[in-house]
């Protein structure tokens, strides 16, 4: 198996205050009311302990859809000023799995926050197949890119928001 690493940050001025952000980002099981599905993304489940905290354990991707899920763990818990999490993704197709670790800063910034989002995984697959690694790293990046921007568009539209939030379109 060969591994490989690789890290990209993302990062957004949001037009709402750091706390709200975290409260959106850390109430997992309440995505859906901000964050369609995708080909990637159905859910966040099964969160316990809930209300989030350090340590709580979560079932993330498509739960219930065998090989599209994964299990992960909350590992970094400040609010509001960061939050991490980490799961690993087996890539069956390509022999690879994914360790993904995602750290989240929320900084005070003129009328809003920073919003940084620091994304690190290591791929471990077959050399053979490591070509195909672009594969993985193109999805990822896509779903980020899809995630900051969803988180951005609804607490600008929702300033204040917090707790059970009204939900967004699900269509895809």
């Amino acid at each position: 198996m060969s591994t490989s690493q690789w890290h990209k940050l993302y990062s957004a001025h949001v037009a709402a205050p750091a706390g709200v952000l975290f409260g959106l980002l850390a109430d997992m099981p309440e995505y859906g009311r901000w964050l369609p599905g995708s080909a990637q993304y159905g859910a966040t489940t099964d969160v316990e302990p809930y209300p989030v905290q350090l340590g709580s354990r979560y079932h993330d991707g498509k739960p219930g859809e065998p090989g599209k899920d994964w299990w992960g763990t909350v590992i970094g818990f400040q609010p509001p000023g960061s939050l991490d999490f980490h799961h690993t993704i087996a890539v069956s197709q390509l022999r690879a799995t994914v360790d993904v670790h995602i750290h989240y800063s929320f900084e005070s910034e003129d009328d809003g926050t920073r919003v940084s989002r620091w994304l690190v995984l290591d791929i471990a697959m077959p050399a053979a197949l490591r070509p195909a690694r672009r594969l993985i790293l193109a999805s990822f990046d896509k779903e980020n890119l899809r995630t900051m921007a969803a988180v951005k568009q609804y607490a600008e539209a929702h300033p204040g928001a917090s707790g059970h939030l009204p939900p967004v379109s699900r269509e895809r």
